[in-house]
């Protein structure tokens, strides 16, 4: 059973989360050649504070939410 693990440091919304989910999951299915119903996949969301670049963190950077 595969397992696909992605970590995001923006919040997205439900629909965006649904549409990341089934994308990483049927690219993943086409391209291993194996069903969709057996691919497993964890958003981990972290929050801005808890990731930097350059030692800064994303909620003191000022970087926008999409980055």
């Amino acid at each position: 059973m595969p397992l696909i693990q992605a970590h995001s440091a923006s919040p997205f919304s439900t629909e965006k989360k649904r549409q990341l989910l089934a994308a990483l999951t049927a690219t993943y299915a086409e391209v291993m050649e194996i069903r969709p119903d057996t691919i497993r996949v964890i958003l981990h969301e972290l929050p801005r504070e808890n990731w930097s670049v350059g030692g800064i963190t994303l909620a003191d950077s000022g970087q926008n939410e999409s980055v």
